[in-house]
Order: C-alpha cells, then sequence, then structure tokens
C-alpha cells in the first residue's frame, strides 16, 4: 500500500510487540516426551446391580430436587409466582427426602450383609482371646507353684 492513499501518512511505522520476546521454540526449555497411558481400561469391573441402581436413583432425586428448589426460589423471589414456586420448592423438598431415605434404607441393608460377615469375623476373634486368656492363667498358676 502506498503512503499517498493512507488516512494518516505522518504516522510513524508501529513496531512489532512480539519482537522483544524473541524466538520461544529456540529460547524454551526442552520438555521430554512422556509415554502416555492407553484409553482402554486395563480390568473391567462388574458393579452390583443394586448399588448401581441405587447410585443413579440417589443422582437422580437430588438433581431434581437441586433443580426444584433453586428454581422455586427464583420463581417466588423474582416473579413473585406463589403457586409455582411453591410447588416447584415442594417437589424439590420431597425429593430431597426421598433421596435420604433411599440412601438410608441401601445402608441399612448393606449394614446388615457387613454385619453378618463381620460376625463370624468377630466370633473367632472372641474365641481366640478367650483362649489366650486361659493360657495365661496357667502360666499365672505354674508360676506361683514355683515360689513354694
Amino acid at each position: 500500500m502506498s503512503r499517498e492513499f493512507d488516512d494518516w501518512p505522518d504516522e510513524p511505522d508501529e513496531e512489532n510487540p512480539e519482537d522483544r520476546w524473541g524466538d520461544p521454540e529456540r529460547d524454551l526449555v526442552n520438555v521430554p516426551a512422556v509415554e502416555l497411558p492407553s484409553s482402554e481400561p486395563t480390568e473391567v469391573t462388574d458393579v452390583d446391580e443394586e448399588l448401581q441402581r441405587a447410585f443413579w436413583a440417589t443422582v437422580v432425586l437430588v438433581n431434581v430436587a437441586v433443580a426444584g428448589i433453586s428454581l422455586g426460589a427464583m420463581l417466588l423471589y423474582f416473579r413473585g409466582q406463589l403457586l409455582v414456586g411453591g410447588g416447584a420448592m415442594l417437589v424439590g423438598a420431597l425429593a430431597f427426602a426421598r433421596a435420604y431415605y433411599f440412601y438410608r434404607e441401601f445402608q441399612k441393608s448393606n449394614d446388615g450383609d457387613s454385619a453378618d460377615e463381620d460376625g463370624d469375623r468377630n466370633d473367632d476373634s472372641d474365641d481366640a482371646d478367650s483362649n489366650d486368656d486361659s493360657d495365661d492363667a496357667d502360666s499365672n498358676d505354674d508360676s506361683d507353684e514355683d515360689d513354694d
């Protein structure tokens, strides 16, 4: 472009601001390449169907609850829509309550299963402890006889 067609012919040429930083490919440190792990999972684990159902049911219920309560609060506050906002908040509160009770029911059912397994282990350890106590009592009796 020639200078005779410029709107501002007396304006000085601008410097390139990136010239002050130099060549980044030459100036920066070389970082070694890292081998990335494969995107495929190494082992496939199956999740208990009851656990998976409980997880997704709780996720959906909590999402409905958060949406209902937040949307209801905004409708009440910003638009003054008592019926629609109150209804949305009520649905959200009920969804939270249902998610909570659903979680507690699942937790109680799993605690009962694990208590049976733990109960077997505790019974064995109690027997071992009682055997140790009787051995200690025998050794104490032997030590008393040595004193005579």
